[in-house]
């Protein structure tokens, strides 16, 4: 067979899978453009058929992903996790919803406040305490000097 004719062939069996006919049946002149939109149609409606059966299949395919990762686990017991905590803090959001939590921002100057004085405060007495300490120090010393007289040369 010579090149030519297996080309001809072959683009015949093209147009004919495709819906397309250069021949005319029966000496009719055919519209071959709304015969070839009406057979795209159809080959849009038979490829868009199972659309809804390869969403689905997509979707489980996904799942399947899912289940097979080696970290479903982990993630799942994080996730697991998460949900623990959140109902853990329901019960106190009324609490830290409250006007005295809400307003703290605004306290922070008078609690450095606080906090300043509270020091001098405690400072001022620990510095009365020592001294006083040494006062009482100085007082037991004078005391163990009377009761216990130097000795001149530590042999007496």
């Amino acid at each position: 067979m010579d090149p030519l004719s297996i080309l001809q062939n072959r683009i015949e069996q093209l147009e004919a899978k495709l819906g397309v006919s250069n021949s005319r049946s029966d000496g009719q002149q055919g519209d071959s453009a709304t015969t070839s939109l009406l057979n795209t149609a159809q080959a849009i409606n038979n490829a868009t058929a199972g659309h809804e059966k390869l969403t689905e299949a997509m979707q489980m395919a996904n799942e399947l992903n899912n289940y097979t990762d080696p970290n479903f686990v982990e993630k799942l017991q994080e996730t697991d996790m998460h949900m623990r905590e959140v109902a853990a803090a329901e019960p106190v959001e009324p609490v830290l919803a409250s006007e005295a939590i809400q307003q703290a921002p605004q306290m922070q100057a008078q609690v450095t406040q606080g906090i300043q004085e509270l020091a001098e405060t405690c400072g001022a007495a620990a510095s009365d305490a020592s001294q006083q300490l040494a006062d009482v120090a100085q007082k037991v010393e004078k005391v163990e000097e009377k009761m216990f007289p130097k000795r001149r040369n530590g042999l007496d």
